[in-house]
């Protein structure tokens, strides 16, 4: 009885010694021991066929040996190439193996060869911060120049967030001093949330044809309750910012023989401020009030509201004087407080027939921006402004750092970026804002506008703020320019808290 075994180059009948096919099958006597090695193979292969050569001595037997030996030089030449080819193979695998171990080294990348992964920290009551900014924080193999977006989604019911309000923020990697993990961190405005249950997602984004947001798989998901009236373990509650009392002025405008003095306050409408003005004598201000009175806050935007005095300049000798406003902070007739403003400026003197003497320009076509309060990093504040133009009119805002009009752009470098490969040319930091605003009713002729800049994602610099009914075109993708502006220059500290 014989057996078949498989065989890799060609195929052998006993019966009938001749070439089969290739791929084929060997029979051979049970009682035959296996191949062991392709030398063996060959000389199994050789002494059978010599055997039947023997017994039935024919014409062919020269044929036959011819062939034997062909197949004993064909596998013996097919070992060795297989040998040569095994050599190459394990050549190219060590070349590989030193290439990846020095890209692993040189990169700045910790992980450059696995998929990119994020993990996000635990949702707690302690990360909503004091300005009600939800900031959702966590580690990341991403770099710091990736892509990264966070948002979140309102979950219509209970595990089910398909179909939910998005919110959406560009997440901002911080690399890692020790080359390990990097963290991320992404803030939200609790104020424009609903009480519910909301899913975190974390991916890499791009962006595509005309300006479109294409987010990639997630890296990774979180959830967390936003509580509303009634309690929930585990929940996060939104928090009351603690807003200081303040009144501010504004540059005084004159008109003839009219100051106008105005600003704006925290304090509630129809809140009595009282006002005085007195004559500054080579610094000195003077005991006997040049003129005072009291005026009534009115309501603005976004819980900034104002007040505006006129006072006539025809009796005031020319010189330095400087106006104090005080309030009360609980809202009510008295205006002795402790909240209180002041400034100085220098009138012209009284104008005659005809002409308008300014301290600030004044135009009846206007924007303009009210006084900026002291702006940290890690912050939330609202600037303001008037206009003459309509309400419902479109405005854009630009904030961006105040060396961008000198050309003297100072950017700030990050020390760990600087090693003896790199130029400070490439790890420039730039910080800036823009958004659309749109300017509602207000009161005397004037209409109010408002920006809320958070400065979560700003660098400590001199910055400039720009108001424009500039406006941008999204159908032809281009900025269509108005012919109002007005600018500022103001600094962003480091962060006080």
């Amino acid at each position: 009885m014989e057996k078949s075994r498989q065989f890799f180059s060609t195929g052998l009948n006993r019966n009938n010694p001749r070439i089969t096919g290739f791929a084929g099958f060997l029979p051979i006597n049970a009682h035959d021991r296996p191949f062991q090695r392709i030398p063996s193979v060959v000389v199994k292969i050789a002494g059978q066929m010599r055997a039947i050569h023997e017994k039935t001595v024919t014409k062919n037997a020269g044929i036959n040996d011819k062939i034997l030996c062909l197949n004993a030089q064909y596998i013996l030449h097919e070992a060795s190439m297989k040998k040569k080819y095994l050599t190459y193979a394990g050549i190219v695998a060590a070349l590989l193996l030193v290439g990846m171990f020095i890209a692993i080294c040189l990169s700045s990348f910790p992980f450059p060869f696995l998929p990119p992964s994020a993990a996000i920290d635990p949702v707690t009551s302690s990360s909503v911060d004091e300005n009600n900014m939800l900031v959702l924080s966590g580690t990341t193999t991403l770099p710091w120049y990736a892509n990264m977006s966070v948002a979140i989604t309102a979950c219509p019911s209970p595990g089910t967030c398909t179909g939910g309000t998005k919110t959406w923020t560009e997440a901002t990697i911080i690399p890692a001093a020790d080359g390990g993990r990097s963290r991320w961190r992404g803030e939200f405005a609790l104020s424009h949330l609903q009480p519910a249950d909301y899913q975190i997602t974390v991916a890499t984004y791009s962006i595509g044809e005309n300006y479109t947001f294409i987010e990639n798989l997630p890296l990774a998901t979180g959830r967390f309750t936003l509580e509303g009236d009634t309690a929930v373990p585990g929940a996060i509650q939104k928090r009351t910012p603690a807003v200081q009392p303040y009144i501010r002025i504004n540059p005084v405008q004159q008109t003839g023989s009219l100051l106008k003095i105005s600003g704006i306050t925290s304090l509630a409408p129809a809140t009595l401020l009282a006002w005085d003005l007195h004559g500054v004598t080579n610094a000195t201000v003077g005991n006997l009030s040049e003129s005072r009175g009291t005026v009534l806050v009115t309501e603005g935007t976004e819980g900034v509201n104002r007040w505006s005095v006129q006072v006539g300049n025809s009796t005031l000798e020319p010189g330095q004087y400087k106006v104090t406003l005080t309030g009360n902070t609980a809202g009510n007739t008295s205006p002795a407080g402790t909240v209180s403003a002041s400034t100085t400026f220098v009138p012209a003197g009284p104008a005659t027939s005809g002409n308008t003497t300014t301290i600030l320009p004044v135009f009846a076509h206007f924007i303009a921006i009210d006084i900026l309060p002291d702006i940290h990093t890690e912050g939330v504040y609202i600037i303001t402004g008037t206009t003459s133009l309509p309400a419902g009119q479109d405005l854009t805002m630009n904030v961006y750092p105040a060396s961008f009009e000198t050309g003297s752009y100072n950017f700030s470098v990050d020390a760990r970026d600087t090693s003896p490969n790199t130029t400070f040319s490439d790890t420039g930091e730039f910080s800036g804002a823009t958004g659309g605003i749109v300017v509602v009713n207000g009161t005397g002729g004037e209409n109010l506008w408002a920006f809320k800049l958070e400065t979560y994602k700003f660098s400590p610099g001199e910055y400039l703020v720009n108001i424009s009914n500039d406006n941008y075109d999204f159908t032809v993708r281009s900025m269509k320019y108005g012919d109002l502006f007005s600018s500022r220059v103001f600094p962003i500290t480091g962060d006080t808290s």
